[in-house]
């Protein structure tokens, strides 16, 4: 468990009157969650922590928090679901990251006892590898910290007419314009990562087979619960998905929730 998240409804309580009054009820709602954990009513807990995401609230968290209260109720594949978003939100979470692992390994472990392939780590380029280290705001906060220090620095060297000075200020805007340009990449990456690579986690208990189209018989592959897919397409209660083989195939959508 964890209490990051009355930072963030601090923070909240600070903006109007009106914000004031949410703000107070969702940190109710967060303390409800908590307690209700505490005293081992995880069911309690989760409801209350799946009413504070419906009304909107994103929070690193949170999502840790609702990951660990599912984790012991058994649904395991909502866990891992709940801990990947709380470490798409922010990378730095070590609870998070430790628990997801703890997670998969079972999972894995547990199919592999059942003759399936127990591979459930979600496979991942060094390019994938670096995005998954920041989080949003933080690519873009270390975009702008660079842009501003080269801005800063260029302008230093234009009023400095030692040869020394000016060839030190000269590497020194170098090295920031290599930063400024891998954090802009960064940055993109992260948007493009969250607009457009759609990724969710198999929930459902066991294996669920992904089909040739929507409501078709025919079995493609199956995925395993707690694997990372990537989400092409929906359609009336199915969802294409891609695994991490490059396999595509359908699966009913109450099966996968977006991390």
């Amino acid at each position: 468990m964890t209490r990051r998240l009355a930072g963030l409804l601090f923070v909240l309580a600070l903006v109007a009157a009106p914000s004031a009054a949410i703000a107070t009820s969702l940190a109710s709602l967060f303390d409800e969650g908590n307690n209700a954990f505490w005293n081992g009513d995880y069911e309690k807990a989760v409801k209350a922590y799946d009413r504070l995401e419906a009304l909107g609230v994103r929070s690193a968290g949170l999502s840790y928090n609702l990951g660990t209260a599912k984790a012991r109720l058994g649904r395991l594949g909502e866990a891992v679901r709940h801990y990947e978003r709380a470490l798409l939100l922010d990378p730095g979470h070590e609870d998070a990251r430790y628990n997801l692992g703890l997670v998969r390994e079972f999972l894995a472990r547990r199919a592999s006892e059942a003759g399936r392939d127990a591979d459930l780590a979600p496979a991942a380029g060094p390019w994938r590898a670096v995005l998954d280290r920041f989080s949003p705001f933080a690519a873009a906060l270390a975009f702008l910290v660079f842009h501003l220090a080269l801005f800063g620095v260029l302008v230093a060297r234009r009023f400095v007419a030692a040869e020394l000075p000016r060839m030190t200020l000269g590497v020194t805007a170098g090295v920031l314009a290599a930063l400024t340009a891998a954090t802009l990449a960064v940055t993109v990456g992260k948007w493009h990562q969250l607009e457009h690579e759609r990724e969710a986690v198999v929930t459902a208990r066991g294996q669920t087979d992904a089909v040739e189209g929507p409501g078709s018989a025919v079995r493609r592959f199956g995925l395993e619960e707690g694997s990372r897919v990537r989400v092409l397409e929906r359609r009336e209660g199915w969802t294409r998905v891609r695994d991490d083989r490059g396999r595509d195939g359908w699966a009913r959508s109450e099966t996968v929730g977006d991390i």
